[in-house]
């Protein structure tokens, strides 16, 4: 009897019934970054901008709509706040443009003149806190501005230099704001850094960075989320000339409690493009492009460690954008642009099987999963614990294990 155990993380490619389906109906160029919310009632909105016909947006409920026909409508930014009510901030050649729907994203009024002077440029993220008090940042030469107010009636540059790119803000549940992003300048020279803000927008002390020896520029997406325990989670990819790591660290606070490696192996291009979610139940999702394939892990222990990966297979080699919204059962919907439009794909969470000779327990991040193991004309079912006594099984029988709401996976008996 092999008393070594073999831990298999499922690596499953989402069958053609689960094929990327397009949302946005006119060709988009590759900076066209999908904003993405998931409203308190459930709905899933996707806001785009598309130079050449301006402000889109995608509903579950309702499907995808102009919003605004003027052109030269750059990346938006979707918040819900306690109200219910929704704002979208959308760049344009007058500035900032506010957007509101206050019926989950079904009827839209605006826009809306936004009072702090602002650039033409995109508005890369928006937050809002517990008050209800929007956020919303722009980037440039200048560096990074923060905004903060209904129509950003405050405001702080919290990155002087030239340039921070492609930040993300977040609130946790304590209103301790955070910004993220990655920079090329000379104080954190191809870096990433992480910085916390007061009460009005502002820095609040020294900046941090992260990337050991150099990282792969990042225009794209630094994604930060947060979940409703008081915990922000941060992603961030170290290596250079290419990547060698996708990383997730989870904060209290702005100090750093849990780092998780979520990939390692080799990453072409721009790769790895990189988002995180956060769904009703506080289940955090990382998401990921790497190998032709978009991947997903979940964590249900507030990023302290995550499940085994799933993976959905993609046409285009290229991810230029990715963008993902965890749904309250327990799956993530995930949102790319490939460099010509945008589409999406519901994805599951993998399963983690751990196999010895005699059996084989089925974990969800470390929870045990009632599952089914089916190989070489034999089935067996894993107890409340997630065991399975594998002894019906012959050595070297492929044996796949499914679950209600998991990607299956595959091992052989040891």
């Amino acid at each position: 009897m092999r008393a070594a155990a073999i831990a298999l993380a499922a690596l499953v490619l989402a069958p053609p019934a689960l094929a990327w389906t397009p949302v946005s109906k006119t060709p988009l160029q590759n900076i066209d970054r999908p904003a993405t919310l998931r409203t308190s009632g459930g709905t899933e909105l996707v806001a785009w901008g598309d130079d050449h016909d301006g402000l889109w947006l995608w509903s579950s409920q309702g499907g995808t709509r102009q919003i605004e026909t003027v052109p030269f409508v750059e990346q938006p930014q979707l918040v819900q706040q306690p109200s219910g009510a929704i704002q979208l901030y959308a760049g344009s050649g007058k500035g900032v443009e506010r957007f509101q729907s206050t019926d989950d994203g079904a009827d839209w009024t605006g826009p809306f003149a936004i009072v702090s002077p602002t650039t033409t440029g995109p508005v890369v993220s928006a937050a809002v806190r517990p008050d209800g008090t929007p956020m919303f940042t722009q980037d440039g030469t200048f560096g990074v501005n923060v905004f903060q107010g209904l129509d950003g009636e405050q405001r702080h540059t919290v990155f002087t230099a030239c340039c921070g790119y492609a930040e993300s803000l977040a609130v946790d549940t304590g209103d301790f704001a955070q910004i993220a992003f990655w920079s090329n300048a000379s104080a954190f020279p191809s870096r990433y850094v992480y910085e916390g803000l007061d009460a009005n927008g502002a820095q609040a002390g020294a900046g941090r960075g992260y990337g050991s020896s150099g990282t792969v520029p990042n225009d794209s997406n630094v994604p930060l989320a947060t979940d409703g325990l008081g915990n922000t989670y941060f992603g961030w990819a170290d290596g250079y000339p290419t990547s060698r790591t996708f990383e997730v660290d989870t904060f209290r606070g702005g100090k750093t409690v849990y780092t998780s490696l979520e990939a390692v192996g080799q990453f072409d291009g721009g790769d790895p493009h990189m988002a995180l979610a956060v769904d009703p139940s506080n289940r955090v999702w990382a998401v990921w492009s790497q190998g032709n394939a978009v991947h997903a892990r979940r964590s249900r222990s507030a990023g302290r460690h995550f499940g085994a990966p799933s993976a959905a297979g993609l046409a285009e080699a290229t991810v230029y954008q990715l963008a993902a919204i965890a749904l309250g059962n327990g799956r993530v919907d995930v949102f790319i642009n490939d460099g010509h439009e945008i589409s999406h794909q519901v994805m599951l969470p993998g399963l983690t099987v751990s196999a010895l000779h005699a059996s084989a327990t089925v974990f969800d991040d470390s929870v045990p999963v009632q599952a089914t193991l089916k190989g070489g004309g034999r089935t067996v079912k894993t107890n409340t614990a997630g065991v399975a006594l594998l002894k019906t099984f012959k050595r070297g029988t492929r044996v796949t294990v499914t679950a209600p709401g998991y990607a299956p996976a595959s091992f052989r008996v040891p």
